[in-house]
């Protein structure tokens, strides 16, 4: 039993945000391609890995790749 005296005081959670599930489906996706991605890289296979990285969303691709983009060629 917990003395309440020296019990650490928790504050009540507030309202938890909604969340869309939509959204949140697309970045469990996401996620399980990184992962995928990572494990490619480290096995060497980098075509592979690239691959895998054109199937992450549009927003994770235009966010995250945007600056590093040389179109030079």
């Amino acid at each position: 039993m917990t003395d309440p005296d020296i019990a650490p005081v928790v504050p009540p959670a507030g309202p938890a945000p909604e969340t869309d599930d939509a959204e949140l489906e697309v970045l469990e996706s996401d996620l399980a391609t990184i992962e995928a991605v990572m494990d490619r890289v480290d096995f060497g296979d980098l075509e592979g890995a690239e691959a895998m990285m054109a199937r992450l969303s549009d927003g994770q691709l235009e966010e995250g790749h945007a600056e590093n983009t040389d179109e030079s060629e």
